[in-house]
C-alpha cells in the first residue's frame, strides 16, 4: 500500500493535503487525488509560503497553485513571515517554521476548508526524527517518533519508504520543486539526513527498516505503560494523587499526566519529574513547588498534586455580616445562645471573645487551646489531627493576636466555648 488513509474518521471526507512543492508532498497529493473514487475523499491543498527563501518560496508557491489548478483542486495558500517569527520567539528557524505551519493547518481546519490535514512524512522523516529526539536524550515519548495521527492531522506516508515515493513519481510523471534549503546541514534534520544516515547506511543497509521496527515496538511498550500509569492516578476535585510505591516508570509517566491535569501541558521538565519522585522517599509533609504554582507534597501513603492558590492574608474583623475568605463566604451572626443548637456549627462565647478578634489565616507562632486539653502550637494541633500540610495555609482562622479561637469549618477553642453561663454567641457559617 503506498498510503493508508484509514484513520479516516470520516467517510466522504475532504482532506486538506500540506503541499510545499516537493517530491514527498506533490506525491502523495497526485494519489489521492488520481484515486479519490476509491479512497472516498475530496482533495484539496493547503500550501504554506514560509517568507524564507524569497522570489523561490514564492515561485514554489505559485508552482503547487498552477498544478492544483490544472486538476481542479482547491488551492487555500498562506503566507507567514517565519524570520521575523523566529527572532521574536528566540526559536530556530525550523521550529519557527513548524509552529507557524501548524497554525495555518488548524486555522484552515477551524474554517472548514477541510475535514483533516494529510502531511507527507514518510518513514524516514520518522527515522530522522527518533535520531534528532535520541541525541537530544529523550526518553520512550521520543523514540516513538511520529504519530500516524494527531486528532484532526493524518500522515498516510509514514509507513512508506522514500524509494518507494521516488519510485511512485517517476512512473506517474508527477512534477515537483526542490527546495535549497533541503540540502543545508545548518539544519538539524538536514545533517541526520545527509551526513548522518548515509554513514549509518554503509555498515547497516537496513538500518531505516530496523528502527522503523523499533519505533513500532517502542510505542507499543510505551502505550502500555501510559495505560498501566492511568490507573495509579485519584483526582478529586483540583487534587490528583498517585501512591508512594508506584514503580517509578510508571510514577514518572503518572506525574507527567498530573501536571497536565492541573494546567502544566508543555513546560514540565524531567527535572520536575524527578523531584516529585524524590518526594516519595522524604518524609511526611515534604513538598516542592513547580511551575504554574502547582505544589507536589507527601502526604502519607500518596503524592499530591495541587495548584497553589493562597489568597491575601489582611486581616478582617470579625463582625457581623457576610465575609468574604478566600474563595469562600461566611455569615456571621450574634445570637442568643436558646434559640441555637450548640452541636450545629461554629458557636463562639460572645463575652469571651477579646475586642480586636480577627479572620485570618496562619502565622508562625499560632497557638491553640483544644477542648479538654492544654494550649499548643497551632502546627502541632494540624499535625495530630493529621490535618494535611497543604490545607493548613488555606484554613481560616478567628484569632486575637496569636491566639486562635476558632478554626472555621473545623473547631473552636477552650478559650471560647460556650458553656452554662453563656449568653450570647457569635454563630459563623460557612455560605459557599
Amino acid at each position: 500500500m503506498f498510503a493508508d488513509f484509514s484513520k479516516l474518521n470520516k467517510k466522504p471526507a475532504v482532506v486538506g493535503f500540506a503541499v510545499s512543492g516537493g517530491k514527498d508532498s506533490m506525491a502523495l497529493l497526485y494519489y489521492a487525488y488520481k484515486n479519490r473514487k476509491t479512497l472516498n475523499l475530496t482533495p484539496v491543498c493547503i500550501n504554506v509560503e514560509h517568507g524564507i527563501r524569497g522570489e523561490q518560496s514564492k515561485n514554489d508557491s505559485l508552482f503547487v497553485k498552477d498544478f492544483c489548478d490544472s486538476l481542479g483542486i482547491p488551492f487555500y495558500g498562506y503566507v507567514v513571515d517565519c524570520p521575523t517569527y523566529s527572532n521574536q520567539n528566540k526559536l530556530s528557524i525550523e521550529q519557527g517554521a513548524r509552529v507557524l505551519r501548524y497554525n495555518c493547518f488548524y486555522d484552515a481546519l477551524s474554517k472548514n476548508l477541510c475535514d483533516v490535514i494529510a502531511t507527507a512524512h514518510h518513514r524516514r522523516d520518522n527515522v530522522e526524527s527518533v535520531l534528532f529526539n535520541m541525541f537530544r536524550g529523550s526518553g520512550l515519548n521520543g523514540l516513538k517518533g511520529i504519530n500516524d495521527y494527531d486528532d484532526k492531522i493524518i500522515r498516510p506516508l509514514l509507513y512508506t519508504s522514500k524509494r518507494q515515493i521516488d519510485e511512485y513519481v517517476k512512473q506517474e510523471n508527477v512534477p515537483y520543486v526542490t527546495d535549497g534549503t533541503n540540502f543545508d546541514t545548518d539544519y538539524t534534520r538536514n545533517y541526520i539526513r545527509l551526513e548522518v544516515l548515509p554513514v549509518v547506511k554503509k555498515v547497516f543497509p537496513e538500518a531505516e527498516r530496523s528502527i522503523s521496527r523499533l519505533i513500532k515496538t517502542v510505542r507499543e511498550d510505551d502505550d502500555y505503560l501510559t495505560e498501566q500509569a492511568k490507573k495509579l492516578l485519584t483526582v478529586q476535585g483540583g487534587l490528583v494523587k498517585i501512591p508512594v510505591d508506584s514503580p517509578k516508570p510508571l510514577f514518572c509517566r503518572a506525574t507527567i499526566m498530573a501536571l497536565k491535569e492541573l494546567g502544566l501541558e508543555k513546560d514540565w521538565e524531567k527535572v520536575h519529574v524527578d523531584d516529585a519522585y524524590a518526594l516519595t522517599s522524604n518524609k511526611n509533609g515534604c513538598s516542592i513547588n513547580l511551575p504554574k504554582d502547582i505544589v507536589a507534597i507527601r502526604e502519607y501513603d500518596f503524592i499530591t498534586f495541587y495548584k497553589s492558590t493562597l489568597k491575601s492574608q489582611t486581616a478582617i474583623p470579625l463582625t457581623d455580616g457576610k465575609i468574604t475568605v478566600g474563595d469562600s463566604v461566611y455569615l456571621v451572626e450574634t445570637l442568643d445562645v436558646k434559640t441555637v443548637n450548640l452541636k450545629d456549627g461554629i458557636y463562639l462565647d460572645k463575652d469571651k471573645v477579646l475586642s480586636g478578634a480577627i479572620i485570618r489565616y496562619k502565622e508562625k507562632g499560632d497557638v491553640f487551646t483544644k477542648i479538654g486539653g492544654g494550649s499548643k502550637k497551632l502546627v502541632d494541633y494540624f499535625t495530630d489531627k493529621k490535618i494535611p500540610k497543604r490545607l493548613r495555609d488555606y484554613l481560616p482562622l478567628v484569632a486575637v493576636g496569636s491566639e486562635i479561637l476558632a478554626i472555621l469549618d473545623l473547631t473552636v477553642s477552650e478559650k471560647v466555648i460556650a458553656d452554662e453561663t453563656t449568653k450570647q454567641v457569635i454563630k459563623i457559617t460557612k455560605e459557599s
